[in-house]
């Protein structure tokens, strides 16, 4: 994504310091000051105007701070908007179930994927569920299937120009790359990320075909890659597919057939009960 071409230098470091919520859930002013690289009385300001605002709050008897009430608030409402994510948890819980394997629901928000919903793989080793994770979409099998329902055109424009953000060394670095590895992922229908995100965890996702108007989204299976044989990769797309078409059919139930039309009884004469000879007067 593009750098807005004049910053706003107190706005960017408020929320910087919102996104560093993410990354640990209690930040103190010394740590703000020194993550922000701001003297300890700005980061205390900017602590204080984020607690003004509810969007963070110091804990009691502690010189921590927490996300606050307007900033989870913001969050649930934003996932409350997200129709996929209301109907697809019993059909996630099912599709872990049946490989043993981590399933995340994920989506894209602007130049990053963000997972919505999760559950967790039965294994002893396993991928963690992340919900709330973001990631380059260039660096995940779910990324790369919401960036093929674009073209190439929108693709370079969302998260161009080269390099690309990378996660590991396996990771696609280039839009001429990535441009050629969505075009095999729309000829086969699903996704792969062998090490391009985590060393050691490989993803395959297949996109949920979801009705028009709902946010497009797509399911990934995470695995330890030494559990993902190339001969289980079909098993886990044809699982992941199902999966897919049961959540798109809750999102687009089919129309119900239309009510049977009655026949009318044939009408009768308006001249049944008159004397002959006389009309209908006018009225």
């Amino acid at each position: 994504m593009t750098e807005p071409a004049y910053r706003i230098e107190s706005v960017d470091k408020a929320l910087r310091l919102l996104h560093m919520f993410r990354e640990k859930p209690r930040w103190t002013v010394s740590e703000v000051s020194e993550a922000l690289g701001v003297v300890p009385s700005t980061a205390h300001r900017l602590l204080a105007m984020l607690q003004w605002h509810d969007f963070a709050h110091q804990e009691p008897g502690s010189k921590a701070y927490v996300a606050g009430r307007a900033l989870m608030m913001i969050g649930l409402s934003a996932l409350s908007q997200l129709a996929v994510r209301d109907v697809a948890r019993t059909d996630i819980e099912a599709l872990s179930r049946e490989l043993g394997e981590t399933v995340h629901l994920i989506v894209l928000q602007g130049a990053r994927t963000l997972i919505v919903d999760a559950v967790e793989g039965d294994q002893v080793v396993r991928v963690g569920a992340r919900i709330g994770g973001s990631a380059p979409p260039n660096c995940v099998s779910a990324g790369k299937v919401l960036l093929s329902r674009m073209t190439d055109r929108q693709v370079a424009t969302l998260i161009g120009p080269d390099p690309l953000p990378q996660r590991t060394s396996r990771s696609i670095g280039t839009l001429a790359e990535l441009t050629a590895d969505l075009a095999r992922v729309r000829e086969r229908g699903f996704a792969t990320n062998f090490d391009e995100h985590e060393f050691g965890a490989t993803g395959i996702a297949v996109p949920i075909p979801v009705p028009r108007g709902v946010t497009p989204a797509a399911i990934t299976v995470n695995a330890p890659s030494g559990r993902v044989p190339g001969e289980r990769i079909p098993v886990i797309v044809a699982a992941a597919t199902a999966a897919a078409a049961r959540i798109a059919a809750k999102l687009d139930p089919p129309a119900e057939p239309p009510a049977p039309v009655r026949s009318s009884p044939a009408r009768t004469s308006s001249r049944v009960g008159r004397r002959p000879g006389r009309e209908p007067s006018a009225s």
